[in-house]
């Protein structure tokens, strides 16, 4: 994901652009390695808890998102939610700490946005590598690019799909 962000940023692509080569570079691992993407988010063992030192390599996905959505909003390229979360925020002090602090208004419900795409990358990865889409979508890549570019939309980010540029 860190290279594929690279490489986008290179081509000084849109942030849109960049979390679509970033998520296509974890869907890539993610066939790839399917054994390995189980370990990290498959069903956990009963009373395991994972080691300490394994938080930081974990970590490293919401972090690869978490940039590109600071990125995109220091860039202006948010659009605004058309309806904020209600209420005071439900994130702990360490999630606000990891993304740089809390966005003011109208995006103060960014990072809790960030963490809902999150958890929809890793459910659609979770259907595409355990194949529970096969029976329902004929072309799996585009229903990834698809899937991807309407779970941005909960952030205000457009990716660029098909005609679409950066």
């Amino acid at each position: 994901m860190e290279q594929a962000d690279q490489a986008a940023r290179d081509t000084q692509a849109s942030a849109g652009a960049r979390l679509l080569a970033v998520t296509r570079a974890l869907r890539a691992w993610s066939f790839a390695n399917p054994s390995e993407f189980t370990l990290i988010y498959g069903s956990p063992v009963p009373g395991y808890h994972a080691p300490q030192e394994t938080v930081p390599p974990a970590s490293r996905t919401p972090e690869a998102l978490g940039a590109i959505i600071r990125s995109a909003l220091e860039a202006s390229e948010l659009t605004p939610p058309r309806r904020p979360l209600p209420g005071p925020s439900v994130l702990l002090p360490t999630a606000v700490e990891v993304f740089g602090g809390a966005p003011e208004a109208p995006f103060s419900d960014l990072i809790e946005r960030g963490i809902v795409l999150w958890s929809n990358l890793i459910g659609l990865l979770v259907f595409q590598v355990f194949s529970r889409t096969h029976d329902s979508v004929r072309d799996q890549s585009a229903f990834f690019d698809r899937a991807i570019a309407v779970a941005a939309e909960g952030i205000g980010l457009a990716v660029p799909l098909g005609e679409d540029t950066d």
